[in-house]
């Protein structure tokens, strides 16, 4: 932890101790530098390619596969990045300590299981951005 910490702060002072105030540009040299250029022409044209097969479908998310996730990996939010939310949602997760210290993927867990038991599935919950994906 302290390697870590010391890491942070020498970073922090070398991002202040960089200044654009040292360097100078000469004008003149620019101007000559563009004059005495060549100009190039490249073929960028691409040579046929042969058809590639067609991608299959997506298919559709699991539900038990995000109960599993959730049970497993919900102080993580990795549950929350297979049902298709931010990509970052996991890092919201992560910092605040597995989603305001577990209890966030408690409420998903039992959400989850209360919808699966219901029969209503986990429509409501996929490609849902908001942090409480219950609310």
């Amino acid at each position: 932890m302290k390697k870590l910490l010391l890491c942070f702060v020498a970073v922090f002072a070398l991002s202040f101790a960089a200044s654009a105030a040292d360097y100078s540009i000469n004008d003149n040299l620019i101007d000559m530098a563009i004059e005495s250029a060549v100009e190039v022409s490249a073929d960028y044209s691409m040579p046929s390619m042969p058809s590639m097969p067609a991608l299959p479908a997506v298919s559709q998310k699991n539900d038990g596969v995000a109960l599993v996730l959730t049970f497993f990996l919900g102080g993580l939010g990795i549950h929350r990045h297979y049902m298709g939310t931010s990509r970052w949602m996991w890092a919201a997760y992560f910092f605040t300590f597995g989603g305001i210290f577990g209890i966030v993927p408690l409420v998903d867990l039992i959400v989850e299981v209360v919808a699966l038991v219901d029969g209503t599935g986990f429509g409501n919950y996929y490609n849902n951005p908001k942090f409480f994906m219950w609310m």
